[in-house]
């Protein structure tokens, strides 16, 4: 049964992986979909044809990397750094660090 259960818990955390990286996928697509279709309303109201869609889809490529470049790579980076810097006040014996966990002096 255990090899059953941890089997279960590794697929489970592909799909979440994998819906994770969808969506970012998802957002870019729709970023620049966005951007581009505003971008060629406005160059049809005001006969600009190509110049703001171009833009538009430029733009759009921007925001969809830069929500990539916070989530993927800024944000996990920065809980890493919490993570470290927490675990080295608590190693420290720092007593406003609370209690050690269970299993952490064994």
């Amino acid at each position: 049964m255990v090899r059953g259960e941890k089997r279960e818990e590794d697929e489970a955390s592909t799909l979440v992986t994998m819906a994770r990286y969808s969506g970012h996928g998802l957002t870019l697509a729709l970023a620049i979909g966005f951007f581009l279709f505003l971008g060629w309303s406005v160059d049809q109201r005001l006969g600009t044809t190509p110049l703001l869609t171009v833009i538009g889809s430029f733009v759009g490529a921007g925001a969809g990397f830069y929500h990539l470049l916070q989530h993927i790579v800024l944000i996990p980076r920065a809980e890493e750094e919490a993570r470290r810097a927490q675990a080295e006040t608590r190693d420290e014996g720092d007593p406003t660090a609370g209690p050690p966990t269970r299993g952490e002096d064994e």
